[in-house]
């Protein structure tokens, strides 16, 4: 076995939703929920990009993580990145995240470690 660990699709999923959590101060269940304020509805986004793009799961799998169909995640991702064209806020919001989730990841990484040799 290699010296990095692996670490499944689903511990990065709730990772990446920990990660838009901290940085945003946006609740986990308002993450994954239904409801469309402004606020929730750019972290939710925050959250599908971030999976997408540190996972392999299919824009589906994805969809049915955060209950949603994969054209809602389409929409979603484009809708990201759009805004972080023209939003430095958004854009280094976005950054922190990914350092947020990257921290997180490496906290992680003894556990899933000791998990595999066992």
């Amino acid at each position: 076995m290699s010296s990095k660990s692996y670490i499944n699709d689903y511990v990065r999923f709730r990772t990446a939703i920990q990660a838009v959590s901290n940085v945003t101060g946006v609740k986990r269940r308002h993450i994954l929920g239904q409801r469309r304020f402004r606020h929730y509805t750019d972290a939710r986004h925050m959250a599908m990009l971030l999976t997408r793009q540190s996972t392999k799961l299919s824009l589906t799998s994805i969809g049915r993580l955060f209950g949603r169909d994969h054209s809602t995640i389409i929409h979603a991702i484009n809708s990201m990145r759009d805004i972080m064209d023209i939003s430095e806020e958004h854009s280094s919001r976005f950054s922190e995240v990914i350092n947020e989730y990257y921290r997180l990841i490496k906290e992680l990484q003894p556990d899933a470690i000791e998990v595999i040799v066992e």
